[in-house]
This record gives structure tokens, sequence and C-alpha cells, in this order.
């Protein structure tokens, strides 16, 4: 089984290539333009536990206006720097069909695949800066969610 130290080196290596991609988007820059300009942009990410992996991760990201200004991977149980505008709760194994387009981020929403806390007309009125994200998260390396059985 797989716990959060185990993790935690590959989760940052993640996190850190995620907002780097993110900022080198032309697609994803004009699409997230505004986000977080007049409200906070700041998004909670928590991959829950499933398959080998025991415990859950989180990722902690600040956005504003079509850029990364960071993302923080947090430990099970650790709070986020602040409150999130949005938190988007899942079990692993349904990041990674998000992330392999196997489930349509805005689809898996709606379905309860992904479990959104926070205002739903930003996600809407977003749509296309929440699809780039996964378009981008696609482009990463995916080590995070492909190296173990995940379940489901």
């Amino acid at each position: 089984m797989v716990k959060f130290a185990d993790l935690e080196e590959m989760a940052k290596a993640w996190a850190d290539e995620f907002g780097n991609a993110l900022n080198a988007s032309e697609t994803y820059a004009s699409v997230a333009a505004g986000w977080g300009v007049d409200f906070d942009g700041s998004m909670l990410f928590i991959f829950e536990a499933s398959g080998e992996i025991e415990e859950d991760i989180g990722a902690f990201l600040d956005l504003q206006d079509g850029k990364c200004l960071g993302i923080t991977v947090l430990p099970p149980g650790e709070d986020p720097p602040r409150p999130p505008t949005l938190t988007i709760r899942a079990p692993m194994y349904n990041w990674k069909k998000v992330i392999f387009k196997e489930l349509d981020v805005v689809g898996a929403i709606m379905q309860g695949k992904l479990a959104l806390t926070g205002d739903m007309t930003l996600v809407m009125r977003y749509t296309r800066a929440a699809v780039e994200l996964v378009n981008v998260a696609e482009q990463t390396n995916t080590a995070m969610f492909t190296q173990f059985d995940l379940g489901g």
C-alpha cells in the first residue's frame, strides 16, 4: 500500500510541472483571463485515496487572470493556506479518467464523479478554462496517476 510520504516528491514534481505548463499555455492564459481578478481564484483539488493509494493528496492552486501563481501539495489533513473558492474532490481513479479524457471534466462534475464545492456559476462561466486545465494536465508527467493501481 502507498502512503502520502511515498508519493510526496512525485506529487510536488507534478505540481511544479503542471504550474509551469499552465503558465506556458497561451490557450489557458486566454480562456482563463479574468479568473480570480475580482474574486479569489484559488482552487483545491483533493485526490482521494483509492486502490493502492491509502491517503488523500491535496493540491492548492493559486490561479489569477490566466496564470498559476503556485501550487502547494498538501498532506492528508493539512489545511490549505487560505479557504479556496472552489474545491474539487474525487477518488484518484476518477481524476485519472479526467486527465486521460476518459471523462469530460464538466460532465464528471455534473454526474457527481467529481464533487464540486463552491460557486458553480464560476465553473459555468469559465468552462473553457476548466477544460484547458485538463488539457494542460494531460501534457505533464502523469506517473502519479499511472504508476499505481488506483482501483475503480
